[in-house]
């Protein structure tokens, strides 16, 4: 248990107040975890990557200790500043390949997406029935349809080994940190892997649209750098990960809070699903 005035914020984090300052102190119950998150910190800073936190020394090698981000608020993917400020720090990352041989290190392993995929769909298959009460068998039919058909598609041209780099591996918004000088900070590098830039790139693209209607031709417009996406990484886009990923967390919750999880889950699924025919129509034409 780390030291000091202490105040819980998940079952492993803590922020900690020691001699008027504040910490995150995160404890670890894998060694070969935290040993990788400080070898991407040393290699980042290494490589001047100014977006992520700094590390504090702390004699137990389980607890991963950086300065208290006071102020800070996780990236909205609804506005147009923190989409724009988010991507350029992901390109940033990726970029390092460029100073840094990641797929040298012992401690990256090559990003799974295939197998990820495979299994989601697996897990869902087992889970039917459960999402059925909720959905109706139409639309698991209807998830399971376009999941299998764009990984189909995926699994014809994906390669890991092409634009290799570092992946931070999570890029969900909470893991986007705008400080109080403006700065998009990254955190949690858990799963940090290497693997293709394209796909960290999809895979921040899956967590976005939905918060912009799913638009993808607006996005390609807002953000002239997606236009270098090559086919195979637009093409991840057709997967609906984020349906596959809430509906297999749904049953992980206790009865009262899949119930409340629910209460949005529905009209999540019946928004996708209702503009995932356009979408992939968008896909294959800018694929063209």
């Amino acid at each position: 248990m780390p030291g000091g005035n202490l105040e819980k914020i998940k079952d492993n984090v803590w922020k900690r107040e020691q001699d008027g300052k504040r910490f995150s102190v995160k404890r670890y119950q894998s060694m070969s975890t935290i040993v990788k998150v400080r070898e991407v910190h040393d290699l980042l800073k290494g490589a001047s990557f100014s977006n992520i936190v700094p590390v504090v020394a702390d004699d137990n090698p389980l607890l991963f200790v950086q300065p208290w981000l006071d102020g800070a608020r996780a990236a909205n993917f609804k506005k147009r500043v923190d989409r724009t400020d988010s991507l350029a720090v992901l390109h940033a990352l990726h970029e390092t390949a460029e100073q840094i041989d990641w797929h040298a290190s012992p401690y990256l392993h090559p990003y799974p997406l295939i197998a990820k995929w495979e299994n989601r769909i697996v897990r869902f298959r087992e889970i039917r029935g459960m999402c059925e009460a909720y959905i109706g068998k139409g639309r698991v039919d209807e998830i399971l349809f376009f999941a299998r058909n764009a990984l189909a598609l995926v699994k014809k041209n994906y390669r890991t080994d092409k634009d290799c780099t570092l992946l931070h591996g999570d890029v969900v918004h909470h893991n986007m940190l705008r400080d109080e000088g403006g700065i998009i900070r990254l955190i949690d590098f858990d799963l940090a892997c290497v693997g293709p830039a394209g796909t960290e790139i999809a895979l921040w693209m899956h967590r976005v649209l939905p918060q912009i209607g799913y638009d993808v031709e607006f996005l390609f417009d807002e953000q002239p750098s997606l236009q270098k996406l090559d086919r195979t990484s637009k093409t991840l886009l057709l997967y609906p990960n984020e349906l596959l990923r809430e509906w297999l967390y749904l049953f992980t919750l206790s009865p009262a809070s899949r119930e409340r999880h629910a209460k949005q889950l529905i009209p999540f699924t019946e928004s996708a699903l209702s503009h995932w025919p356009k979408l992939w129509y968008d896909v294959e034409r800018i694929n063209i």
